[in-house]
């Protein structure tokens, strides 16, 4: 059984999104993108909240197996 790891992408001071709600505020520079991924090809499985889904589910497969 594998170890749960809890990981979680923040600003220096500890927050996620500005005032507005908005994180495009936090964009990753080029060396800062390269760790985050190489970070997450290790991670096998991820926990999102209702807000981070619906902002990551753009990228989930259109198809799906219905079977």
């Amino acid at each position: 059984m594998g170890k749960p790891i809890y990981s979680m992408i923040t600003s220096r001071d500890g927050y996620v999104s500005d005032t507005d709600g908005n994180f495009g505020w936090g964009g990753p520079e080029e060396e800062s993108h390269e760790f985050i991924n190489e970070h997450g090809r290790s991670i096998g499985a991820y926990l999102h909240g209702r807000r981070m889904y619906e902002t990551t589910v753009y990228w989930e497969p259109r198809t799906r197996c219905l079977a």
